[in-house]
């Protein structure tokens, strides 16, 4: 009798809970490309040097940091407008599923128009992104952040959220020290770090391409998410007839506005359970894997451009005549085209709109969240009285299996990036398409996902407690 009486409360306290965003006790912080920096990243001070050896240079790619929406705030402001006010009548009538301090928020909740005027711009929770991620590489580093300027090579796209990502690094880089940094750039045109922008094949055939908006619409049709419509419909009770784009707008205000808070929260995430932001996420998911991922052998030439750098500025700090830093920082964009190029978070099965894959490796909440990096660190070691060299990857300030831990040897890391080049011919409208859609060299490669699945794995047992 009493393990029944457990059980019920236990079901009545879930039940309430799962209608009160406010306090649930494990809320899902995974919001796709628009994920916080701070729910998935590791920390690079958390990893030492290969035995005997020290590092003398590092090279990064970044994603920008935290930024406002782009042209969806028009859309959301309209929305807003249309059914903020019907939000709080429902609930006074009592058609509303939320509970009071949800209602509460949306009273006090006000649109900050100067978003309009500045969208897609760094906000300031990206600023200190980039900041602390400078910070923590100078504090595990400390000796490769005392140096003239040119041992230094810094470079952002031509944007203003990546120009202010790259200011916020120099600042959290130099921060405490007599080091003057400056960056070069940004170029008109940058086919190393940004050169799908000119690249006609993939804006006609890839970002333009009937293959995304197909997928797109099945997945607006797919089950779960037609259940999901109408699940936030009836847990709102507004007349407001909701279409798939409003849900998806709904959650555009939600997971945007929820990082500028200092408790990670927003009024109108209460629009959505647990389980429906697991199946918004996935809208993202299919959307990049076709943009930017392994749905078009395009993206995984774009890269090319990227790793030959990648390798010649080693080859130069190998030699000693390199910097000791070399940084770009970029979009999500470049960020997945240069994880496609090396073969990594690639599932067996193509990712497609209607069936969502809840074990799959390309999660981009994991992948390209906000600030989303990669660091290679190259370094110098004595073994058996030979000087020789050990190559690290970072991904997000986690170890990855690309080279183990220990670094790969320097034989290694060339033979992972002899296969990269400059040659973007393959833009050209006329090139033909090839018959495999490997990316170079990655039968020389793997990733094993063992960190990213136990990452994935710490979040599904925080949400089943929590449900």
């Amino acid at each position: 009798m009493i393990s029944i009486l457990v059980l019920s409360l236990i079901s009545l306290v879930g039940a309430a809970s799962e209608s009160c965003y406010w306090n649930r006790p494990c809320p899902n912080l995974l919001h796709s490309t628009k994920t916080a920096y701070e729910t998935i990243r590791g920390d690079i001070r958390d990893y030492p040097d290969p035995e005997s050896c020290e590092a003398v240079s590092i090279w990064s790619l970044h994603r920008h940091g935290n930024r406002n929406p782009g042209s969806s705030s028009i859309d959301m402001k309209r929305l807003i407008d249309a059914v903020q006010g019907q939000i709080i009548r429902a609930h006074e009538d009592g058609r509303s599923h939320l509970c009071a301090q949800d209602i509460e928020a949306f009273r006090k909740w006000t649109f900050n128009d100067t978003i309009l005027d500045s969208q897609a711009y760094l906000t300031g929770t990206g600023y200190n992104e980039l900041f602390d991620i400078a910070k923590r590489l100078r504090q595990r580093y400390p000796h490769l952040v005392q140096g003239a300027p040119e041992d230094y090579y810094l470079r952002p796209t031509d944007s203003q959220r990546t120009i202010a990502s790259v200011m916020g690094f120099v600042h959290g880089l130099t921060d405490e020290t007599n080091l003057n940094i400056t960056f070069d750039g940004p170029f008109e045109r940058d086919d190393v770090i940004r050169p799908y922008e000119n690249c006609q094949r993939y804006q006609h055939d890839v970002r333009g391409g009937a293959l995304l908006e197909e997928q797109l619409k099945e997945y607006a049709k797919s089950a779960e998410y037609v259940a999901l419509q109408k699940a936030v419909q009836e847990r709102l009770g507004i007349t407001y007839q909701l279409s798939a784009s409003d849900v998806y707008t709904l959650y555009e205000i939600c997971r945007s506005h929820r990082t500028w808070t200092p408790t990670l929260q927003d009024a109108w995430c209460a629009a959505f359970s647990d389980q429906d932001l697991v199946v918004l996420e996935y809208r993202d998911d299919v959307h990049s894997y076709y943009r930017t991922g392994y749905g078009s052998w395009v993206n995984q030439r774009m890269a090319g451009p990227l790793f030959k750098d990648l390798r010649e500025r080693m080859q130069a700090a190998a030699r000693g005549e390199g910097h000791k830093l070399v940084s770009y920082f970029s979009h999500s964009a470049m960020t997945e085209m240069a994880f496609v190029a090396f073969g990594l978070f690639r599932d067996a099965t193509a990712a497609i709109g209607a069936r969502r894959d809840p074990a799959r490796k390309w999660r981009t909440s994991f992948i390209a969240a906000f600030s989303t990096n990669m660091m290679v660190v190259l370094n110098r070691c004595m073994e058996s009285e030979t000087q020789t060299h050990r190559v690290q990857f970072f991904i997000n300030e986690k170890a990855t299996e690309l080279c183990p831990l220990a670094g790969c040897s320097w034989q290694q890391f060339e033979e992972l990036l002899q296969d990269f080049d400059d040659d973007l011919e393959f833009c050209s409208p006329d090139y033909p398409e090839p018959e495999t859609t490997a990316a170079p060299g990655t039968a020389a490669r793997s990733l094993a996902a063992a960190g990213l699945l136990a990452l994935q794995a710490a979040f599904v047992i925080c949400f089943i407690l929590s449900t």
